[in-house]
C-alpha cells in the first residue's frame, strides 16, 4: 500500500532547499511506494516545475492570503490529497504545516533541517525569538521525525529533539549529469584560470571574499585569472560596485541566476565557496560530480562534502588571504587538484546520489506510519 506524502516549501526562491525538495519529490514520484503532493507559498520556478511532474500542487499563496487563510488552504489539500504524513521544509512551513495538520486529523509529520540559521537568537528581536522557539517545541512535540542533510547539523539537532533525529543527505541525480568531461586546467596552460562562486548574493554567501580574493591572486601572485559569479540578489549592485574599486570589473562577471547552472559550472576551473556557513550545499555536490576543483571554508557540512579534505581544499582562515593562498596552490598544483577533484566524483556517487537517500527518507515515512 502506497502513502500519500504532502511537502509543504516555500518556493519563493529557486536556491538550495529549493533545488532539493524538487529531487525529493520528484524522486518519489517515481516510486511506487510514495504518491507526493506538494504545497508551496509562493509561485514561481519551484510550483512550475512540480506542477509539469504531474504532482497534486496548492499555492497557497503568502503575498495575499493572511496566516489563517494560508492554515485552511493547507488544511483543504491535506483533506482532499488523502495524505498519510506531513513534510515540511522550513520555519514558516513548520509552524503552519503542523497547525494545518493538526486540524486536518492527520497523525504523521516530519521536517527536514536544509541548514544551519541565518540568524542568532537575541532579546533585541523578542518577536523572532519567540517564534524560534515555538518552532522548537513544534519539532519536539509534534513532529515525530527530524532529518538533518549534513552529520553537523545532525549533531546539532540531537540536543533539541533528542531520540528523532536522522541523518539523511541532499542528494543528485549523478546519472542526469551530461557526460561531457571537464577540461583540467593542465591541459589550458597559458590560458586564463577561471574561478567561480555560485549562490544568492545575500550576506552569508561572502562574495565580498570572493572579489578579494580574486585581486589578491592577480596582484599578489600574480596569476592570470578570472572570476564568475553565478546568481544574484540584494547585494548586486554593491558588489558590482567593489569589482569597480578594485580595478576587476574587467575580470569578474556577474552573470545572474540561471536555471540550471550546471553548463556554466562546467565552464569552471575552480569551485570558491567562501559561505560563512553552509548545511550541505547543491552546488558544491554538483562540482563534484562534474570534477570541478573545489576550494571552500571548513565550515558546516562543507567538509563531509569534501570528505575531510580528501576530496577539496578547505580552508580555516576564514579571509579573503586564506582563500587567495589555497587558490594558488591550487593553480599551481594542477595534478594534485584533478586527483582531488576525481576523488570528489566517487564520493558523491557512493554518499550523494539519490537512489540510496531516497530510500531513507521512504524507509522514515514507512516507520513513522
Amino acid at each position: 500500500m502506497s502513502l500519500t506524502v504532502t511537502h509543504i516549501a516555500s518556493g519563493d526562491l529557486w536556491a538550495g532547499a529549493e533545488v532539493q525538495v524538487y529531487q525529493l519529490i520528484k524522486a518519489l514520484s517515481e516510486t511506487r511506494e510514495i504518491n507526493p503532493t506538494a504545497i508551496v507559498f509562493n509561485h514561481g520556478v519551484l510550483a512550475n516545475k512540480l506542477q509539469s511532474l504531474g504532482v497534486p500542487v496548492t499555492v497557497a499563496d503568502e503575498t495575499s492570503l493572511s496566516a489563517y487563510q494560508m492554515i485552511q488552504s493547507i488544511r483543504c489539500h491535506i483533506r482532499s490529497n488523502g495524505a498519510n504524513v506531513i513534510h515540511t521544509h522550513g520555519f514558516k512551513e513548520n509552524i503552519l504545516g503542523v497547525t494545518a495538520q493538526r486540524l486536518a486529523g492527520v497523525r504523521c509529520s516530519v521536517r527536514t533541517v536544509h541548514g544551519n540559521p541565518e540568524h542568532t537568537r537575541s532579546w533585541k528581536k523578542p518577536v523572532k525569538r519567540t517564534l524560534d522557539g515555538i518552532d522548537t517545541l513544534i519539532g519536539r512535540w509534534f513532529q515525530q521525525g527530524i532529518v538533518a542533510v549534513s552529520k553537523q547539523l545532525k549533531e546539532l539537532l540531537e540536543r533539541p529533539y533528542p531520540g528523532k533525529t536522522s541523518l539523511i543527505h541532499n542528494f543528485i541525480d549523478v546519472q542526469e549529469l551530461s557526460q561531457e568531461q571537464h577540461q583540467p586546467a593542465e591541459e589550458k596552460a597559458g590560458q586564463v584560470f577561471t574561478v567561480g562562486l555560485v549562490g544568492r548574493l545575500v550576506p552569508v554567501k561572502r562574495a565580498d571574499l570572493f572579489i578579494e580574493a580574486l585581486d589578491l591572486l592577480r596582484k599578489r601572485f600574480g596569476h592570470n585569472v578570472r572570476g564568475v559569479i553565478i546568481g544574484d540578489g540584494p547585494l548586486r549592485k554593491s558588489l558590482e560596485a567593489r569589482t569597480r574599486e578594485h580595478e576587476l570589473d574587467q575580470h569578474i562577471s556577474f552573470v545572474g541566476f540561471l536555471n540550471p547552472a550546471t553548463p556554466a559550472i562546467r565552464q569552471l576551473d575552480a569551485l570558491l565557496m567562501p559561505s560563512d556557513h553552509e548545511g550541505l550545499p547543491m552546488t558544491l555536490i554538483e562540482a563534484l560530480a562534474l570534477k570541478i576543483p573545489v576550494v571552500a571554508h571548513d565550515t558546516g557540512g562543507i567538509p563531509e562534502a569534501l570528505d575531510y579534505g580528501r576530496c577539496g581544499t578547505l580552508v580555516k582562515e576564514h579571509s579573503a588571504s586564506g582563500y587567495a593562498a589555497a587558490l594558488d596552490r591550487l593553480i599551481k598544483q594542477p595534478a594534485d587538484a584533478q586527483f582531488k577533484a576525481s576523488a570528489g566524483e566517487s564520493h558523491v556517487r557512493e554518499h550523494f546520489d539519490r537512489r540510496e537517500n531516497v530510500r531513507k527518507y521512504i524507509a522514515l515515512y514507512q516507520s513513522l506510519t
